[in-house]
């Protein structure tokens, strides 16, 4: 159960590191093209993340 929860801390701070470094205003100044095709960049992140934790819960069940 600890390898559980340890896996889903990890998850949920990699998601919010993710979040914070692509919205941080210091990235936004330091290139200016960088919020151009942003959906795409978001999405192809988003289904990575998704992915991720599909894999991750097919391995969890087996190993419970």
């Amino acid at each position: 159960m600890g390898s559980i929860i340890l896996i889903l801390l990890v998850m949920l701070a990699g998601t919010a590191a993710t979040i914070m470094i692509g919205q941080s205003k210091s990235n936004k100044e330091a290139n200016t093209g960088y919020s151009e095709h942003s959906g795409k960049k978001w999405a192809r992140l988003s289904w990575i993340y998704v992915v991720s934790v599909i894999i991750i819960a097919i391995i969890l069940l087996f190993a419970i």
